[in-house]
């Protein structure tokens, strides 16, 4: 488990100031270490409910979990995108990880249940960029594709969803700090 660096925590810092927590009703943020931590800093001074939710886990890389992407870029130069430098989506599945297919039926699952039980709220979703990237192709009911990088860190991607007619916008795409 990775803990946030002190360039992470200037970031987060940062965002904090940036963004107007009052906007949002509800916040929910992946389990792991570092973005608990990121979040920490980001939400600080909020008085809404704060969750963990599993579904907003940063994909599985099955065998390559751990492991650093220099290394594996190093190994496996075929399992990646030369310009963007992110594993291929086919890659992923290939070495025990989870495909972005997975990865957005879980997305979907968590922004119905939203959908349905807080259709007029303001969500924050914390998590990490290639879960952010899978959220943003299921927005746009895109497939797998390489033409979208992974979002920067601390950056924030809008998305609205209808309630009532279940139309998905992507209304902006890795804002940066």
């Amino acid at each position: 488990m990775t803990t946030l660096t002190a360039v992470g925590r200037q970031q987060a810092a940062q965002r904090h100031q940036q963004l107007d927590l009052s906007a949002y009703d509800r916040i929910r943020v992946s389990p792991l270490r570092r973005t608990r931590e990121t979040a920490a800093i980001v939400t600080a001074g909020y008085t809404g409910p704060v969750t963990t939710d599993d579904r907003l886990l940063e994909a599985a890389y099955g065998d390559w979990t751990g492991q650093l992407t220099q290394d594996l870029q190093t190994r496996y130069p075929a399992a990646f995108e030369p310009l963007t430098r992110e594993v291929l989506p086919v890659w992923l599945p290939r070495v025990g990880g989870e495909s972005y297919l997975a990865i957005q039926r879980r997305l979907g699952q968590l922004l119905a249940e939203l959908v349905v039980d807080h259709p007029t709220d303001h969500v924050l979703l914390i998590s990490h960029g290639l879960t952010i990237k899978n959220a943003a192709l299921l927005m746009l009911a895109a497939p797998a594709t390489m033409a979208l990088p992974e979002p920067t860190n601390l950056s924030l991607t809008r998305t609205r969803i209808d309630p009532v007619t279940g139309h998905r916008y992507l209304l902006s795409y890795s804002e940066g700090l």
